[in-house]
């Protein structure tokens, strides 16, 4: 197989969708002097042709494409298409939410958003994934609409385990869930294994350091490695955000690519009333009649220089904090 750069990856993977060099030049995600050089790289091999408003790919270059795992948006759009409605049948069956884990689960439709964009960018297909936590069935939602390599789920409630485990050996899925305590370390012999992780990390500072932290960890070095996870302003402030933002530039080589606004919405969670009678106020004794708990989607991209790093024990509270909603899960359990 030809050896391609990540740059030139991006530049094929935009090609199977238009022919226009400017519209490719919109989308790919490179500085333009980049992407020149780039266009010339492929071309000098064989794989893309060019003559004046047009960019072509040749017979070799979508043969390397296919290789590469790469699909075009159109096949992409199809696919999830169909595997939204099969998605919406199994997760009807999936265990309820319980506050011990500070779980609530995401709308389907907020599923399919966050899986559009990680397939569009190139982060599914023939890729190794970790996902942290996944009480929203992201894994099951990616192997219904992509083919990725491998599928790791690191979750701490046995039934989630269990019901994924099920689904996964009834369809063939190359899915591994493991019960895991993320406050522990992961194995050293995960650290740089995979290329894409996603998580929905509770949101104390702790929180998001252990989370986010431990799917780093799991990242292989260099460039291109992709994280995904939300992060509210319910919980969050933006002096939280802040902190938690200098922590990560500061630590990691690493870009922040995509912060997108009340991208996914959540349902209510069975515990939530309970859990916000420490506020004392009348109006919020009432079971809320809409879905308003929502996150931002946030998603990273690693630079040259990316190195995964380890994280020891976790022993600062993760759930609650003085901006949480209410009295959730229990600590040091």
């Amino acid at each position: 197989m030809v050896k391609v750069t990540f740059a030139e990856t991006k530049v094929l993977r935009e090609a199977l969708n238009s022919n226009n060099p400017w519209e490719v030049a919109g989308q790919v995600r490179l500085a333009f002097p980049e992407y020149v050089k780039t266009l010339k790289k492929l071309a000098r091999k064989h794989l893309l042709t060019m003559k004046p408003g047009k960019l072509s790919l040749t017979p070799k270059g979508r043969s390397l494409a296919r290789s590469l795992k790469l699909r075009p948006k159109r096949e992409i759009d199809l696919a999830i298409k169909k595997a939204r409605k099969e998605f919406t049948r199994i997760s009807q069956n999936r265990p309820g939410s319980i506050s011990t884990f500070d779980q609530g689960f995401m709308t389907v439709e907020s599923v399919f958003d966050r899986l559009e964009l990680m397939a569009r960018m190139g982060d599914l297909d023939g890729k190794r994934i970790a996902i942290l936590g996944d009480d929203d069935l992201l894994s099951i939602a990616i192997c219904l609409a992509c083919k990725p390599e491998q599928v790791t789920v690191f979750e701490i409630d046995e039934r989630l385990v269990e019901f994924i485990l099920d689904i996964a050996t009834r369809r063939g899925f190359p899915i591994d869930s493991r019960c895991f305590d993320l406050r522990e370390p992961l194995p050293q012999k995960l650290m740089g294994k995979y290329e894409t992780f996603a998580s929905d990390p509770s949101e104390t500072l702790a929180g998001l350091k252990m989370f986010i932290g431990r799917g780093l960890f799991l990242l292989k070095p260099g460039e291109g490695r992709a994280a995904y996870f939300g992060l509210t302003s319910i919980e969050a402030s933006n002096a939280k955000w802040a902190k938690f933002e200098r922590w990560l530039l500061n630590r990691y080589e690493l870009a922040i690519t995509h912060i997108l606004p009340q991208n996914a919405y959540y349902h209510n969670w069975p515990d939530l009333i309970p859990q916000t009678t420490c506020f004392r106020l009348d109006c919020l004794k009432q079971e809320p009649a809409s879905l308003w708990f929502n996150s931002s989607l946030i998603r990273l991209e690693t630079l040259e220089g990316f190195k995964p790093r380890s994280m020891g024990r976790i022993t600062s509270p993760i759930f609650n904090d003085e901006e949480a909603c209410g009295i959730i899960g229990q600590e040091g359990t």
